[in-house]
C-alpha cells in the first residue's frame, strides 16, 4: 500500500466517524499489521492528517482526533458570488465546457516545455526560491522585455520605464490607484472587461462606455462626452479587444490620441491579447513612444494563469509613484516567476511556443465563424484571430434563457450583460473559439 493510499483509507475512516473528536487513534504498528503497510507509509500519512487539521500529534503518547473535526460544516460558495458568471467560470470544475471563459485550453499548454524551463530556472536561479524578488522586476527581465516589446510592436522603452506586476489586472489596479480620485469620470470600450468596470469604480471613478466599433473606439462618441466634461483616462483594448475579438486602425489610434492630447487625458492600453497578433500590432503607445500612453502586457493568458507576471511600461515620472504603489501591495513579483520569463524569452522557448498558439488562434477562429455562421449567429466585428467572437442569432432578443439551457449540458457561457457599462447587450454572447469545437455545434441551432 502506498502512502496515498493509506491517507485516503485513514481519512474515509476519519470522515465517517470511526473515532470521536479527541479519542486517541491506534498505534502506528497496529496500523502497520492491520492495513499492510510500512511504518513509513503510515507516519507519513498521519502527518499529513495533522496538516490537514485531522489529527493531533502528541509527541510519546501518539495521535488523536482533533477536536473540530466532525463539527466543521460543509463550505458551500458565498450565494452573493453564485450568479456572477466569471465567479461560475473561475470556480467551475473541470467538468465543464467553458465556453464563455478567457484564457486558452489546458491541452494547448506545452507543459512538458514549461516544466523543463522550470527546472532549468530552479537550477540556474536557485536563491530566487527563497528570495523576495526585485520591487522594480528583474533588472534582466525588464531589458529583456524592452526587446521583446519593440520586437513585437515598435514601442521602444528603456528598462527604467518597465515596472513587473503581478499580472494585467495587478497592472490595471496599480494605473487606477495612481490616475484616479473618485469623482473622475474615465472612458471605457463598450462593451468591454466587466471586472475593468468594477475595478474603476472600486476606485472611484465615473465609468463612460465608448461604442468598440470595427476600426477601434467611437471618436464621434469620445468628442460628444469631453465637450461636455473633462476625462480623466482612457482605458482600452487595441489587439483582439475583449470580448468582440476587434483590432484598432492606424487612424483609429492616431485620432485617440489626438483627442489625449487635446484634452489631456491618459490612455491606458491593456494589451493582453498583443502576444496572439501573428504580425507587428497597431499599438496606441507606438504613436507618442510611451509620453501620454501607459502599456499594459502580461504572460498569464498566453503561458500560464499560475505564474502571474505581467508588466507596465510607461513614462518615467510615472515609474516612482507606480513603484510606490507596487511596494504597498505586493512588495514585489516572485522572483522564481520573474527569472522563469526572463529564461524563456532569452532562449526562444516562449517565441517557439507563440508560433504554435498563433497558427491554432487563426484556424479555431476561422472554424468557429463558419459553423456559427452556418447556424444563423451573427458578428458585428469579424476579427482575423485571437480567443473571442461576440455574437448574436437574430432570433434571440435575450439570450439568458439559451444560457440556461447549455448550462444543463455544462456548457458555461458569459452573457453579454457581464460587458456592458450602459447599453443592452443582453442579445450579445462572448464565445471563446479555442474551447469550441464540432460536437458543440448541435447546442448552438436556434
Amino acid at each position: 500500500m502506498t502512502v496515498n493510499l493509506f491517507h485516503a483509507a485513514l481519512k474515509r475512516r476519519l470522515e465517517a466517524g470511526e473515532w470521536t473528536a479527541g479519542q486517541r487513534l491506534p498505534s502506528i504498528r497496529k496500523f502497520v499489521a492491520e492495513r499492510a503497510a510500512s511504518y513509513h507509509q503510515a507516519v507519513s500519512a498521519c502527518t499529513q492528517l495533522v496538516s490537514e487539521g485531522w489529527l493531533i500529534a502528541q509527541p510519546g503518547r501518539g495521535y488523536f482526533v482533533a477536536p473540530s473535526v466532525h463539527a466543521r460544516p460543509p463550505q458551500a460558495e458565498p450565494e452573493s458570488m453564485a450568479g456572477d458568471p466569471l465567479f461560475n467560470l473561475l470556480q467551475g470544475g473541470p467538468h465543464l465546457t467553458k465556453l464563455g471563459c478567457g484564457w486558452l485550453p489546458s491541452a494547448w499548454k506545452d507543459t512538458e516545455l514549461l516544466t523543463k524551463a522550470i527546472r532549468r530556472t530552479a537550477r540556474l536561479e536557485q536563491s530566487s526560491l527563497v528570495e523576495y524578488g526585485d520591487i522594480c522586476g528583474h533588472p534582466a527581465l525588464r531589458q529583456q522585455l524592452c526587446v521583446h516589446i519593440k520586437r513585437l510592436t515598435r514601442i521602444d522603452p528603456r528598462p527604467g520605464q518597465i515596472l513587473t506586476t503581478l499580472g494585467a489586472t495587478h497592472a490595471l489596479d496599480l494605473v487606477a490607484r495612481l490616475l484616479i480620485k473618485p469623482g473622475d469620470a474615465v472612458f471605457v470600450d463598450e462593451p468591454c472587461n466587466g471586472n475593468l468596470i468594477r475595478l474603476l469604480q472600486l476606485a472611484g471613478a465615473e465609468v463612460l462606455g465608448i461604442r468598440r466599433t470595427p476600426q477601434g473606439p467611437d471618436i464621434t462618441e469620445m468628442e460628444s462626452h469631453l465637450a461636455r466634461q473633462p476625462v480623466r483616462a482612457f482605458f482600452c483594448n487595441s489587439t483582439f479587444h475583449n470580448p468582440t475579438g476587434g483590432n484598432i486602425t492606424p487612424n483609429n489610434a492616431f485620432n485617440v490620441l489626438r483627442l489625449a492630447i487635446k484634452h489631456d487625458f491618459h490612455i491606458v492600453e491593456d494589451d493582453v491579447y498583443g502576444d496572439f497578433s501573428p504580425t507587428p500590432r497597431q499599438t496606441f503607445a507606438e504613436l507618442d513612444n510611451l509620453q501620454r500612453v501607459i502599456y499594459i502586457g502580461s504572460f498569464s493568458k498566453c503561458l500560464s494563469a499560475s505564474l502571474r507576471v505581467g508588466y507596465i511600461a510607461c513614462p518615467p515620472a510615472l515609474v516612482e509613484p507606480l513603484t510606490r504603489l507596487k511596494m504597498l501591495t505586493c512588495v514585489a513579483v516572485p522572483a522564481f516567476c520573474e527569472r522563469f520569463v526572463n529564461t524563456i524569452l532569452a532562449d526562444g522557448t516562449y517565441a517557439g511556443h507563440m508560433k504554435q498558439i498563433r497558427q491554432k488562434l487563426i484556424e479555431q477562429q476561422n472554424k468557429t465563424q463558419r459553423t456559427l455562421s452556418k447556424l444563423g449567429w451573427q458578428f458585428e466585428i469579424i476579427p482575423e484571430s485571437g480567443m473571442f467572437v461576440w455574437a448574436q442569432h437574430p432570433d434571440i432578443a435575450d439570450q439568458q434563457p439559451f444560457i440556461d439551457r447549455l448550462a444543463r449540458h455544462n456548457i458555461v457561457l458569459m452573457p453579454g450583460s457581464a460587458f456592458a457599462v450602459s447599453r443592452d447587450y443582453r442579445a450579445m454572447l462572448r464565445i471563446n473559439c479555442t474551447h469550441f469545437s464540432a460536437g458543440l455545434s448541435a447546442h448552438f441551432r436556434v
